[in-house]
């Protein structure tokens, strides 16, 4: 980051900033589009979709911040892999990368969030399920009981949250294995479980130890913006979101950061198939896959 500060700042400002800036306002702007009539000094009003158009909006929305994110997250672990091998890296050569690292980046985008969004699903159907069951036979009562609906929220994240996060710290590598060596899917997962086994504490820490912070300064900021006016909430998006672009930016390096030290530990100081003589073992292997 240091070597090439204005590179990964130009990445950053090409695909992390809008994805930080639109989160901030889009629940601004998608309440004065739609509901123009909404009070932004009152967070209890409720709104449901008017149309389709309402609906439709949103996931567009969402498939954009999709492909920006895996657009980054290319073009930086492509950059970062260029830098550790010292090669040339420039920004049209980062972008150009995209189209080598895309698919295998998309298909275990879609299968990593598919089987968390699963899991999630699966745990409120049972919940629902358990609660149903034990209305029916007259051992709770929580129509209208708001103390047992939240003590019910409390225990479901108590157990859900810990689930989520633990199947995210052993999958933190596949992205970076995806674009660096061509895996995708399970295959990703599998190798990204397996590198970091006995290194789990790692994960934790360099996913847990700015991706909080940044997801707390979006929400506040994005309630801010709800709370003051479009026009007075984006020029504080401003500056939030060039500080949580930069922020990401440093998430995305420290895992293929990651990737290379869990890699040297995998191998234990043995030479990997594809050494070629180069000091550090893997070195050699990652500047194979970063220039395909």
């Amino acid at each position: 980051m240091k070597s090439h500060s204005l590179h990964f700042h130009g990445l950053s400002i090409l695909f992390l900033l809008p994805i930080i800036f639109t989160l901030i306002i889009y629940p601004s702007f998608h309440l004065a589009l739609f509901h123009p009539d909404y009070n932004f000094h009152q967070l209890d009003s409720h709104y449901l979709p008017r149309s389709s158009f309402e609906i439709v909006i949103p996931i567009l929305y969402t498939l954009c911040l999709s492909l920006f994110y895996l657009c980054a997250v290319a073009t930086i672990t492509h950059s970062a892999a260029q830098a550790l091998c010292d090669k040339p890296i420039s920004l049209l050569c980062s972008v150009k990368s995209i189209r080598n690292s895309f698919f295998p980046l998309l298909s275990t985008f879609i299968l990593t969030n598919t089987i968390l969004i699963s899991i999630a699903l699966i745990f409120v159907l049972v919940v629902v399920f358990l609660v149903q069951t034990l209305r029916s036979i007259g051992l709770i009562e929580l129509k209208y009981d708001l103390n047992h609906f939240l003590y019910l929220c409390f225990f479901s994240l108590i157990v859900l949250v810990p689930i989520l996060v633990w199947l995210q710290v052993n999958w933190l590598l596949a992205y970076v294995i995806a674009v660096l060596e061509s895996k995708s899917g399970f295959e990703a997962l599998r190798r990204s479980a397996d590198l970091l086994k006995g290194k789990r504490w790692i994960a934790s820490y360099a996913m847990l130890y700015g991706m909080p912070l940044m997801g707390l300064l979006v929400v506040t900021h994005s309630i801010v913006s709800v709370m003051a006016g479009v026009a007075h909430g984006s020029l504080v998006a401003i500056v939030v979101a060039v500080a949580g672009s930069f922020m990401m930016n440093h998430y995305i390096l420290e895992n293929v950061a990651l990737y290379m030290y869990c890699k040297d530990e995998f191998f234990n100081g043995e030479k990997s198939p594809l050494e070629i003589g180069d000091k550090f073992t893997g070195a050699s292997e990652l500047c194979i896959y970063a220039n395909g």
